[in-house]
């Protein structure tokens, strides 16, 4: 089922050159330092999103402008970072919406919306084209066109809405969990609910942050695992970090056989060998546990 939103997504084209206050200069050519491929970008439940080089050294905080929790980001095709911002009060006034910084680091405020609450996730088309998922409330996916009025589709939930998203390559099938033990579908084509995609509840019964895999696959963390699914949604194995207590959240793709993943218990972040397991780096945020909530990699 899909209904009609009230307003329209403000799409804002940016470069690194507009003018205004820079973030961060180079000290050899006085230039501008924009995002750059390989760079890892960490959301904090307390609102900063850590800028990190490749290797996961810190260059920089981006400091929010919008109230309101960092949850989920996403990158449009022009480069800018879109950050989800949870209500902060009990009535939602505060927050509940989505915080755009450009690719130099700048914030330029709240776009998009209104939202029903606590937006969380969100995926990019090239066509410029934005998903919204929600965790709270009506718990629906928003499609953003440009120049067109927001659609909202009803999926069904687990526990938590359409908590994370990602779009299948088809760019019809809307991949998504709810806090729940399961990989959720819904076609965005036909408006129409389609069955779990994994074939058994996912190990750790908490299914978070999902990555549609080229092999049509899905890589999703859950609790104190992150499940590897195969195409036909059966478990094809698990990734597990050290000793400590996990739920792991946030993950992202490198595109080079590696993935990072956050452990929101620990604050520390681990780059995976996608098909070893094995632990290629980690670091931790800085910060005290409880902190770490999304990935994403700008490619």
């Amino acid at each position: 089922m899909q209904r009609t939103a009230f307003r329209r997504w403000n799409v804002v084209t940016l470069s690194a050159a507009a003018s205004g206050l820079l973030l961060l200069f180079s000290p050899v050519a006085n230039a501008v330092i924009a995002f750059m491929p390989g760079d890892v970008f960490v959301s904090l439940e307390s609102g900063p999103v850590q800028w990190r080089l490749p290797d996961g050294t810190l260059r920089s905080v981006l400091v929010p402008t919008v109230p309101g929790t960092g949850e989920g980001m996403a990158f449009d095709s022009n480069g800018n970072l879109y950050v989800t911002r949870w209500c902060v009060d009990s009535m939602c006034s505060t927050g509940n919406t989505v915080e755009m910084y450009d690719p130099i680091g700048r914030s330029w405020g709240a776009v998009g919306g209104p939202y029903n609450c606590n937006p969380h996730a969100l995926v990019f088309q090239a066509s410029g084209t934005a998903w919204v998922g929600q965790a709270g409330c009506s718990g629906d996916v928003l499609k953003f066109v440009p120049g067109q009025p927001p659609v909202a589709f009803d999926v069904a939930p687990d526990f938590q809405g359409s908590f994370w998203i990602d779009l299948a390559p088809d760019g019809c099938t809307m991949f998504y969990t709810s806090f729940g033990p399961n990989v959720k579908r819904y076609d965005v084509c036909l408006g129409a609910q389609l069955p779990d995609f994994n074939s058994a509840p996912v190990p750790g019964g908490v299914a978070q942050d999902l990555r549609v895999l080229p092999d049509g696959g899905v890589l999703v963390s859950s609790g104190s695992v992150i499940a590897r699914l195969n195409s036909a949604g059966t478990l094809d194995r698990t990734y597990q970090g050290p000793p400590e207590g996990t739920l792991w959240g946030g993950l992202d793709l490198n595109g080079d056989g590696t993935f990072w993943a956050g452990n929101y218990f620990s604050s520390n972040v681990y780059k995976f060998n996608l098909d070893t397991g094995a632990i290629v780096s980690s670091f931790n945020a800085g910060t005290p546990p409880n902190q770490v909530v999304g990935i994403r990699v700008w490619k």
